[in-house]
């Protein structure tokens, strides 16, 4: 039994560098790498994003209510580290009838945005990212949406993975059941295709 244990072991310790081993891409000599000289042609350009978005507010005391969205991004990219666009979208919200004033469930965000790579994306299939974006919605007020994730496959064709903060004033009612902005956090995951 121990024997067979141990065979088993090394069996699957020799099958896992083995696929190591055929997974690492190595860094090509100058001159060796037929794509090296058509680095620039995707370096800069026009990108585009779209991408669907889900989550719920943080509310600790009180009512919450969840939020979906689906968004269009064009935007121009100067290099991997640094992409600026503008987007906008069609938001709709659920259970937010003790949080927002009026009926409308919709909503429609407008805004610009920062996006880069955190590290060089062009010898690795997955790398992380940052993006921030700043605008507003119709019908509410001002939005602010940082967001960390992470981007599967090539430098210009990559679907996207990401965790959201998104700070939005709402119009809301007062206690007195006057109508007012109340800034609403709301913490959000995103999927997404980039190109």
């Amino acid at each position: 039994m121990k024997k067979l244990l141990l065979a088993l072991v090394v069996a699957v310790g020799a099958l896992q560098m083995s696929g190591q081993e055929n997974q690492i891409k190595r860094i090509p000599g100058v001159g060796s790498d037929p794509n090296q000289s058509q680095y620039t042609t995707y370096e800069r350009g026009v990108w585009l994003a779209a991408e669907v978005l889900g989550g719920y507010s943080c509310h600790f005391s009180g009512h919450n209510m969840a939020v979906a969205e689906v968004d269009v991004t064009v935007g121009y990219r100067i290099n991997e580290f640094f992409k600026l666009g503008v987007g906008t979208g069609v938001r709709r919200y659920a259970w937010q009838h003790d949080l927002r004033s009026g009926n409308l469930a919709w909503g429609m965000p407008i805004f610009a945005t920062v996006r880069g790579n955190l590290m060089p994306g062009l010898y690795r299939r997955t790398v992380p990212y940052y993006g921030i974006e700043v605008g507003g919605s119709i019908k509410d007020g001002f939005m602010i949406r940082p967001s960390v994730g992470v981007r599967i496959g090539e430098p210009r064709q990559a679907f996207t993975l990401a965790l959201s903060y998104m700070g939005q004033d709402i119009k809301s009612y007062s206690e007195s059941r006057e109508k007012s902005y109340r800034y609403t956090s709301f913490v959000c995951l995103r999927l997404g295709y980039e190109f």
